[in-house]
């Protein structure tokens, strides 16, 4: 529950922070080349686990935001 003690401020940061982290992701897994499908199982669990902490991540910083303005 560390984000209980962020300002809104720092609260939005976060957000948009977590929004250009996942773009970044993406343009990631875009440029992927055709010789590198080996790898790829190995990256998608790699994208997967951090896709899942930037959901959560969001999801209990929009819940504060909520919480603090119903």
């Amino acid at each position: 529950m560390h984000w209980v003690k962020l300002t809104d401020d720092e609260l939005w940061h976060a957000i948009a922070q977590n929004t250009d982290e996942l773009l970044k992701l993406l343009a990631l897994d875009a440029d992927i080349g055709a010789n590198e499908y080996d790898k790829r199982p190995d990256l998608m669990r790699s994208h997967l686990k951090t896709i899942n902490r930037i959901q959560r991540d969001y999801r209990s910083y929009a819940a504060e935001l909520r919480r603090r303005y119903p």
